[in-house]
Parts: structure tokens; C-alpha cells; sequence
């Protein structure tokens, strides 16, 4: 398997979105703390586009012009989930090396697991906290980035 450590950030990030998925009240997605702060909306939008950066520049892909407007709460997550299973489809695919997989890991997969971190916060902020876990000890499997 090529990249297990990068492919199983990858699964990490999209375990750890889950919980806070799985948590989060409803109109969630417009939630907001002050008026210049990104909601969760335009958070996972950005965390999508990210992904999507990343993809197509490993995929030595040519970009077209993907609509990044903002859309509604699910569907801005199910286009992260696609665009993070397509990245994990390239890290599958394709072997690098250990410079590129440190500045992978440092730009942006940390990147995105900071915004998951900024989600877990705004759901406990509108009043449904992350309940407590041991992810070290996480059911996180490589190449899995759905339920």
C-alpha cells in the first residue's frame, strides 16, 4: 500500500468530522459566533476546497471550474467527503516522498484537521458538546473515509 501514514491522516480527519457530524444540532451549518467568523458552512467549504487544492495538484490534474459557492450544511459536507475519498484514492495510487509527505502533513491535511477541531468547538458552542473519547484507541480505518 503506498502513503499508509498519510492515507490513514486522511481517515482520521474524516473519523474525527464524523463525531462532530454526528453531534451537531440542527441548522448547525449556519451557525455563527460573531459576524466575522466563517460558520460551519463555510468552514467545510473551505476544507473541501483545500482537499480539492491538494488533489488535483498531486493528481497532476488540470482544474476546471468547480462551483465553490456555498451550499447548504450536507451538501457541503458530502462535497468534503467525496473530495477527501478522491485524495485518498491519488495517495493510493501514487508513492512520495518523504519531503512531500512532511509538507502534506504540515500544510494542508493539518490545515483541515484544525477546521474539524474549530467544528468540534462551534458544536459544543451551540450547545451540543463532542462527548469524550480515547481517539488513540479509535476504530480508524486506512482508506475509509465514510460510514
Amino acid at each position: 500500500m503506498n502513503n499508509p501514514l498519510l492515507r490513514h491522516m486522511v481517515a482520521t480527519t474524516a473519523y474525527r468530522l464524523e463525531k462532530v457530524c454526528d453531534h451537531a444540532p440542527p441548522l448547525f451549518g449556519t451557525f455563527t459566533v460573531g459576524l466575522k467568523t466563517r460558520n460551519p458552512q463555510a468552514i467545510v467549504n473551505h476544507m473541501a476546497h483545500v482537499i480539492r487544492a491538494t488533489r488535483v495538484f498531486l493528481a497532476e490534474e488540470r482544474s476546471d471550474s468547480t462551483d465553490w459557492d456555498a451550499r447548504p450544511w450536507d451538501e457541503e459536507l458530502a462535497r468534503f467527503t467525496e473530495e477527501l475519498g478522491l485524495l485518498d484514492g491519488v495517495l493510493a495510487e501514487k508513492e512520495f516522498s518523504m519531503e512531500s509527505s512532511k509538507r502534506l502533513i504540515q500544510g494542508p491535511l493539518s490545515d483541515v484537521l484544525t477546521h474539524v477541531g474549530q467544528l468540534a468547538m462551534l458544536c459544543g458552542l451551540a450547545g451540543a458538546p463532542i462527548p469524550a473519547e480515547d481517539y488513540s484507541a479509535a476504530s480508524v480505518q486506512t482508506g475509509v473515509v465514510t460510514d
